[in-house]
């Protein structure tokens, strides 16, 4: 996966509001031009206009889960650079059995890992 834009965009999508902002801000201090949404519908509004690199996408949401955010995401933005890291507490493997053949995510993180973790995977996913 290469990236589209000189500096990564993140989109980072979670309902907890508060960990989506925190979450975003720590990546703009480490060089990553980030967003947050809160939920599919914001997810597909900020998108319209700024296309993300990688989506950094909760699961268990209200109203659109994140599988059928990550759906929504892959049909409005065709673009084969575009990467989705399912960040949950759900198990690794029930994400990868339910959300990887269904939804196509490229990546997975669990929420309560260092935010390090997470931005050196997206960077291993840049480097690809």
């Amino acid at each position: 996966m290469r990236i589209l834009h000189e500096v990564p965009r993140v989109l980072v999508v979670d309902d907890n509001v508060g960990a989506a902002e925190a979450l975003a801000t720590y990546l703009s201090y480490e060089g990553v031009e980030a967003r947050a949404a809160n939920g599919c519908e914001q997810a597909l509004r900020c998108v319209r206009d700024w296309v993300p690199d990688i989506v950094v996408l909760d699961i268990m949401m209200p109203e659109r889960d994140g599988y059928e955010t990550a759906s929504a995401l892959r049909s409005y933005l065709p673009t084969h650079s575009l990467g989705i890291v399912a960040f949950t507490s759900l198990d690794e493997d029930h994400v990868k059995e339910t959300g990887k053949a269904r939804h196509n995510f490229d990546g997975y993180c669990q929420k309560g890992t260092p935010p390090t973790a997470l931005l050196a995977l997206m960077r291993k996913f840049w480097r690809e």
